[in-house]
């Protein structure tokens, strides 16, 4: 089968996520953002009343500088709800009319609507006449918002937004001065931020394009990039990737054009352009005049990830592992927070930390999820022997205990979750339990202590096939887990995929100095770890010593299960595993506090049903409840009408 046929069979079988990200063109971004704003060409039928109310509509038609002039005026002396909406709408208009041919009389105009529209939101003398049912009030934040990011793409124009430093813009005859700040209980400093990027310039693909909450500010991306092999990085940054992008939404505090009217014309304004994290706060301004803030998190993260090379990680991963081991890692995606609980997403087979995106964005939409919990995301080359990868992510959740929680001193660490799709669920499960002698005596009749051989080879090998529970583990979600394995590992696509895998020469080496030192003591397939392929068979040996190992008195399991089609579902698979694989049996049935079908494929990761899911066991976490009984599963709550999903095939 060529290799092409192989990466389109295992797309469609694996769950793989279809995320896109491109360049906004022209302004179809800003458009996209701020419909409200764009289409205030021409002053409002409510604002023309107020101009005729003051006998300046004839005016403004014929000099708008002057009837503003005026209007402003009044609204310093007498303020009200409607004046000062009039002028941060008028001021829009007149913005918009000059961005063309004179950018800095439009500066100053869209300078005006910023505040005009803060003015009319948030001062307390207007509270009476800016009723959130007045469909001005809506537009006044539509305003402000499009006008923010008309000053921050001016900024932006002169040079990159320094966010430690100060932006001047020239409007008109006047020079406007915003002090950046980055809020300082952010896990982010204003020395990680090197580059900003507006949201609007981008149109993500794959993922909810809806905003995460409506409200005042702009959403940016910030960009943090290093050196992951540079010597002089700090401990804490380990697990940061070589290009981190997170969310930040712009919110300018204007100064008031009612309060502070005196300012001589040449003198400058200064104000403070705030640069809010939007996991920490998702309101600005004080009761009762507190307003949502506008928060993107879903194009943050796309960016992220399509600046890396994952796509191609994840066959580089499995077809030459070895090459691939030094990035075996977990992933943050913001620092660590003392007191969240972290959530550890572990992908499967052929697979990236891509193939979680949609989960997490969809997660990081709940106000409480964000808050309680962080999360990261672990790598690893698919194609390593399951013991390898299994140790390797022990000692990845080992490596992050030390660095985070060295003393003891943050419990929410400890209370660790961990989600494992596919072969990831397996990986996670040998996080929960106690090895035993299981690895070891499929291998060996004779014990581990009478084993000839040089310390270091001897160390590695009980490193592989000797180990406890991770202390930390308290949750694991299974999604789509070959517990008893897939006829994947046999069919067409496991066959060419293992036929491309190269084994890693260190294990082979390590295995060939213990036989030639105890040739009497090892049986024959001792000589080389099954591939991660040939370890996911029926009828493998590791899946049952993992199966028959004992797990930690005080962890917790849940099974997402996917099913392509309605009907008993002991008969039921996602098109790759069957249910009597991923339902848990043996010593684990007695850690099962749930198990859910929902109708997906294997890529059950995806699904809204699995989301909402692995949300309400999130939730039933945070009050820590003990481990019960099992409970037997219910049927699929499908309607038995709707029709099956098709099983996915590899091409001819």
């Amino acid at each position: 089968m060529p290799i092409a046929h192989v990466v389109l069979a295992a797309s469609a079988l694996l769950g793989w996520s279809d995320i896109t990200i491109q360049a906004a063109r022209g302004d179809r971004g800003f458009a996209a953002s701020h419909p409200g704003a764009v289409a205030i060409d021409r002053p409002g039928p409510r604002t023309l009343e107020t101009l005729k109310r003051f006998d300046l509509e004839r005016r403004y038609r014929r000099d708008p500088e002057h009837a503003l002039l005026s209007l402003e005026k009044t609204a310093r002396s007498q303020p009200s709800a409607e004046l000062v909406y009039a002028l941060a709408e008028l001021s829009w208009v007149e913005g918009c009319r000059n961005d063309r041919w004179h950018k800095a009389v439009a500066v100053g105009r869209y300078m005006d609507a910023v505040a005009y529209s803060h003015d009319y939101l948030f001062d307390p003398e207007l509270a009476e006449g800016r009723a959130p049912a007045d469909p001005r009030y809506r537009l006044a934040c539509e305003i402000y918002n499009a006008g923010l990011e008309r000053l921050i793409r001016a900024a932006q124009a002169q040079n990159p937004i320094d966010p430690q430093g100060r932006i001047k813009l020239k409007a008109g005859d006047r020079e406007h001065e915003l002090q950046v700040a980055v809020e300082k209980d952010s896990p982010w400093k204003a020395a990680d931020i090197h580059k900003l990027l507006p949201c609007s310039d981008f149109e993500v693909g794959g993922l909810a394009t809806s905003r995460n909450q409506y409200g005042l500010g702009v959403p940016l991306i910030g960009v943090r990039t290093s050196d992951p092999k540079a010597d002089d990085r700090r401990p804490d940054e380990v697990f940061y990737p070589a290009e981190m992008a997170f969310p930040l939404t712009a919110f300018l505090v204007p100064n008031s054009r009612l309060r502070d009217p005196g300012e001589a014309v040449d003198q400058a304004r200064s104000c403070t352009l705030r640069l809010v994290d939007p996991i920490l706060y998702q309101f600005v301004g004080q009761p009762p005049a507190q307003i949502a803030l506008e928060i993107d998190l879903t194009t943050p993260l796309a960016y992220m990830w399509s600046q890396t090379d994952l796509e191609r990680f994840r066959w580089s991963g499995l077809m030459k592992p070895e090459q691939a081991l030094d990035r075996a890692n977990l992933l943050m995606i913001r620092p660590y927070e003392s007191g969240k609980i972290p959530v550890v997403m572990v992908h499967g087979l052929i697979s990236s930390p891509l193939a979680w995106i949609p989960m997490l964005d969809e997660l990081q939409r709940d106000p409480t999820i964000r808050d309680r919990y962080q999360f990261l995301l672990y790598m690893y080359p698919t194609g390593v022997p399951l013991p390898i990868a299994a140790a390797n992510l022990r000692e990845a959740l080992t490596r992050a205990r030390t660095l985070y929680n060295p003393d003891d001193r943050d419990p929410a660490f400890d209370r660790m979750v961990l989600l494992g799709h596919s072969m990831g669920g397996l990986l996670s499960h040998c996080m929960t339990v106690s090895s035993g002698e299981e690895l070891w005596q499929l291998n060996s009749d004779q014990t581990f202590d009478d084993i000839l051989g040089p310390a270091d080879i001897l160390a590695q090998l009980r490193r592989l096939l000797f180990f406890e529970p991770v202390p930390s583990v308290k949750r694991v979600v299974f999604l789509a887990t070959p517990h008893r394995g897939s006829d994947l590992g046999k069919g067409v696509i496991g066959r060419v995929s293992t036929s491309f895998i190269t084994d890693p020469d260190s294990i082979a080496k390590l295995l060939g100095q213990l036989v030639k030192d105890n040739p009497d003591a090892f049986n024959r397939r001792f000589r080389r770890f099954p591939t991660s392929i040939e370890t996911l068979a029926t009828d493998s040996p590791i899946l049952m010593a993992i199966e028959n190992m004992k797990p930690a008195a005080d962890v917790v399991y849940h099974s997402i299960i996917g099913s392509v089609r309605p009907g008993d579902r002991r008969q039921t698979t996602d098109g790759v595993v069957p249910y009597r694989s991923s339902h848990l049996e043996g010593l684990a049935a007695e850690k099962v506090a749930s198990e859910k079908i929902v109708r997906s494929d294997h890529g059950v990761q995806k699904d809204p049903l699995a989301v909402r899911e692995v949300r309400r066991i999130l939730h039933e976490h945070l009050e820590m409840k003990p481990a019960v009984a099992p409970r037997e599963a219910g049927p699929v709550g499908e309607d038995p009408g709707l029709p099956a999903l098709p099983h996915a095939t590899a091409p001819g």
